[in-house]
């Protein structure tokens, strides 16, 4: 029996600041449904005394941005230590960009992924 595993798709996302490319790369759905799984919180709600689960957008969007990332390696302890960013490669990857850079890379990552146009989408298609 054969197990079909699509091509993973990479790109270069060039910034005039640095001499090398971001190289990106696709997730699958697997991919996307564990990293919302890793995103999620049980919570228990005061009034009605039920455990709920929560989406930690911020995280999970941190997350996929982290996974799509091939070059620079962001778990890289010298890359880390020149940005001053030690064990967090989410906050690495925020301070090596600027604001403008950050949008780019993360509309780039989700375009080739066929996530979505934005952070909403790219929850609302990780839910379904």
């Amino acid at each position: 029996m054969q197990t079909f595993c699509p091509a993973e798709e990479n790109k270069k996302v060039k910034f005039k600041r640095f001499k090398s490319p971001f190289i990106i790369k696709s997730l699958t759905g697997d991919d996307v449904n564990r990293l919302r799984r890793e995103s999620t919180k049980r919570i228990t709600n005061r009034k009605t005394h039920q455990v709920e689960e929560q989406l930690d957008q911020s995280e999970f969007v941190n997350k996929v941005l982290v996974a799509s990332v091939v070059e620079p390696d962001l778990l890289n302890e010298k890359l880390q230590r020149s940005y001053g960013v030690i064990g967090d490669p989410a906050k690495l990857l925020g301070t090596m960009l600027t604001a403008g850079e950050f949008n780019a890379l993360s509309q780039e990552i989700m375009d080739l992924s066929h996530i979505g146009d934005d952070e909403e989408e790219l929850i609302e298609t990780a839910k379904n």
